[in-house]
């Protein structure tokens, strides 16, 4: 036990700054090929690997770790090379394209396709060129996933360098979207169809939303698909002046476009650091865009998962736990290990990787070490919570409200009344249900490229991240004052 988490710190020192990336709820099955493929065959196609990485998985929820300065090293060399040489940008963005109109093209195959009807041979050759075709989209997508680190990292220091005390908020400004993201464009296009006053072509264009956003709500937690009557009752939720919703989403990436604008001819920034900005903008756009074919990806996997099922003796929760190369080892019979060691990841499971290299480890012992050192936080005495501030909202500097801790949107939503002040460890694209409800959010993990910065700033409410210790020191019901200026949070009586 030692020997191994001797090892373990050695990679990464949990004496140093962390990133880390949960705690979420999450099954392996759906984030198994972008830890295989940045953490192993990215060596085969990129000049720089990830640094080392702990995944430590406990009671079904994960947290991913990283030292940060390595994380954001790594990432510098990425958004140099990717997104600061405009050739090497353009020659990138098109291979995603590519992927693109591939993925189309693949998605109306798969939706088409009886797996019943296949032989097991055939079944286990769809299910591997599915896997490759993946393989070839992570290996797309991770650039945009670490270079958003690089390019935070990059800008803030320069930020810093020039104008001190100021520079959160000019990096807030300066990094923001300016684009919809793909929550912004469902919205847009749900509040097109409200419009519809003719019943017949209401239907029909209902109907096409379902098909176009069935997985809006998918998570690395599992997937819901979302129906007719799902968009239909989010309909009732708006009020009646469509046309004024429509105009404040518009005007909030317009006026992101205007205020950076303005900041740069004020600040009289040089070229380098505009390129800057404006790469960076797009590289947190391109992330949130990926997430959205992540979901859409996930109901195939679930499709392969239900056939495997019915023709193996394994159970769906038993297969969400597998690797994805692991459900062909499955499917062509030759797997060696047991139903036994694949439940126990469920309960307590480690990855961690060195170079090219993953090992993994399901000794509770060890584990419970391990998330003692890296993820317990000592909380006592503290009065004042401080934060990054990635949103200062619209509005009052200072506001109050009371707490909702959420760990799982979907289970804990109920509770999340409109105003509350929402608390998490992280948020990730589900949390749109509670987000949208909320007056401010208060997270213990992320940066100015974090999804909770990326949605409240499309929601103009105050945001404070990496607090560290917000879950832990908070609870349900507390009155609290967030003050989004200075980044502090204060318990009142």
């Amino acid at each position: 036990m030692k020997f191994m988490l001797n090892k373990i710190y050695n990679l990464i020192n949990p004496k140093k700054e962390l990133f880390k990336w949960g705690p979420i709820e999450f099954r392996l099955l759906y984030g198994s090929l972008f830890i295989k493929n940045i953490l192993v065959y990215v060596y085969k196609y990129y000049s720089w690997p990830w640094p080392p990485c702990l995944i430590i998985f406990e009671n079904q929820k994960v947290v991913w770790i990283n030292e940060d300065l390595a994380l954001c090293k790594a990432g510098l060399k990425y958004f140099k090379k990717y997104f600061l040489n405009i050739k090497n940008y353009k020659l990138h963005w098109g291979k995603w394209e590519e992927w693109g109109i591939e993925y189309e093209k693949k998605e109306k195959e798969l939706k088409k396709t009886n797996l019943k009807l296949l032989n097991d041979r055939e079944l286990a050759r769809a299910l591997k060129d599915f896997y490759d075709f993946n393989i070839k989209f992570w290996l797309i997508v991770h650039v945009p996933e670490i270079a958003n680190w690089g390019g935070e990292y990059f800008l803030n220091n320069k930020l810093k360098k020039l104008y001190k005390d100021k520079a959160g908020e000019y990096m807030e400004i300066l990094s923001a979207p300016i684009k919809y993201s793909f929550f912004q464009k469902e919205e847009l296009d749900l509040l097109a169809l409200a419009k519809i006053k003719n019943k017949p072509e209401f239907n029909i264009a209902l109907k096409n939303h379902a098909n176009k956003y069935y997985w809006l709500l998918n998570s690395y937690g599992g997937n819901r698909i979302l129906n007719e009557e799902y968009f239909l009752s989010q309909i009732k939720k708006y009020k009646k002046n469509l046309d004024k919703q429509i105009n404040e989403i518009k005007k909030n990436i317009h006026d992101n476009l205007i205020k950076k604008k303005k900041l740069i001819r004020k600040l009289k920034l040089n070229n380098d650091i505009a390129l800057i900005a404006d790469q960076l903008s797009q590289s947190i756009w391109w992330q949130d865009l990926r997430k959205s074919y992540i979901w859409r990806i996930q109901f195939f996997w679930d499709k392969f998962l239900r056939e495997i099922v019915r023709r193996s003796g394994w159970k769906f929760n038993e297969l969400q736990w597998c690797f994805t190369h692991e459900l062909l080892a499955i499917l062509n019979k030759k797997n060696k290990f047991t139903k036994k060691e694949i439940n126990k990841r469920k309960k307590y499971f480690i990855i961690y990787s060195e170079k090219n290299k993953l090992e993994t480890i399901t000794d509770k012992k060890i584990i419970k070490k391990a998330i003692n050192d890296y993820l317990n936080v000592e909380t006592d005495g503290v009065r004042e919570i401080k934060g990054q501030v990635v949103s200062r909202g619209k509005g009052a500097s200072k506001i109050k409200g009371r707490v909702k801790i959420i760990k799982n949107p979907f289970k804990d939503g109920r509770k999340m009344k409109k105003g509350d002040i929402l608390v998490a460890g992280m948020t990730s694209p589900e949390f749109i249900v509670v987000m949208r409800k909320a007056r401010a959010v208060i997270t213990d993990q992320g940066g100015m490229t974090a999804h909770a910065a990326i949605v409240s700033r499309e929601l103009r409410i105050p945001c404070l991240v990496g607090t560290k210790i917000a879950t832990q020191v908070l609870q349900d019901g507390d009155l609290v004052e967030v003050d989004a200026d200075r980044g502090i949070v204060k318990k009142l009586k």
